[in-house]
């Protein structure tokens, strides 16, 4: 892997660290000896991150509790790292809401719009403002890294605003890599297919009826590591890869479809596992 520590220097701040890929890119970015911001919902487990991070590597941590739907929490980050010198920037955190689009309670859409797409816009921009005057001031260079998913590459019923979102962010990478990129900032949009985090373990999908294979989620984050300053995008996976790819090649329409279809039939599964479940405690 690359010597990021010596292309970026300084702080790098990672959201979403408290667990899955985000709890992942902190490890890495440890063991690459950069003092890390740890952001998240549950202070908790931050902090048994940044003791036992601290205990195996030599850095400095400090530990940002934040709700990134809430404007308040999101708005302080910035405050509580203005003495920071950060080179490096993971914005890792993200939440989904499966289900048909209809039946969802506007406000649970609501609060994830405002973490997948308000909240990684606001800290992109903040801290690329902050990395461009880093570079006329200290003649330093950043990085951006940003996390979108597999299922940026098309509509996907039952997460047909889940999946708009993380479109949202593989859109604006794209756009970042070559604006930023002028100012010596790094951009790199980062596609993970199905992981095993609990964020997909609390997914009410019986996933093996999908045609993904889990992928481990310090390979994922290992490989947006790899690839920063290297390409603008990079999906995680090779059969995730052809997912991503095939409808370059075949209509829009086709994999739409098919995913609804695998997705329907998977939410079936569980929830018939779980009902035949319910009744046998229940007799």
């Amino acid at each position: 892997m690359q010597n990021l520590m010596k292309k970026y220097e300084g702080w790098a701040l990672v959201t979403g660290a408290s667990s899955g890929i985000g709890k992942e890119f902190a490890k890495e970015l440890a063991k690459q000896h950069f003092n890390l911001v740890l952001v998240g919902r549950n202070e908790a487990k931050l902090q048994v991150l940044s003791n036992r991070l601290k205990s195996e590597h030599p850095i400095n941590t400090r530990v940002v509790r934040a709700d990134l739907s809430q404007t308040d929490d999101l708005e302080s980050i910035p405050s509580q790292t203005r003495d920071l010198d950060i080179g490096l920037v993971v914005l890792s955190a993200g939440v989904d809401e499966m289900g048909v689009f209809l039946d969802k309670d506007y406000s649970d859409l609501q609060r994830m719009l405002r973490t997948n797409v308000d909240s990684l816009t606001y800290l992109a921009h903040h801290y690329g403002n902050a990395m461009r005057e880093r570079r006329h001031t200290l003649k330093k260079r950043g990085g951006i890294l940003l996390v979108s998913s597999l299922f940026a590459y098309q509509g996907i019923p039952n997460f047909a605003a889940y999946a708009a979102t993380k479109a949202y962010v593989l859109t604006l990478g794209e756009a970042l890599t070559s604006e930023l990129g002028k100012q010596n900032i790094d951009v790199l949009t980062l596609s993970p297919g199905l992981t095993a985090t609990p964020f997909a373990d609390g997914l009410k999908m019986n996933l093996s009826l999908l045609p993904m294979i889990a992928q481990n989620p310090n390979k994922v984050a290992r490989l947006g590591l790899k690839k920063i300053g290297k390409k603008a995008t990079v999906v995680s996976g090779f059969l995730n890869k052809f997912y991503a790819w095939e409808n370059r090649l075949i209509p829009r329409s086709w994999p739409v479809w098919l995913f609804g279809a695998l997705i329907s039939n998977a939410m079936r599964s569980f929830n018939k596992r779980n009902s035949l479940k319910h009744s046998r405690t229940a007799n």
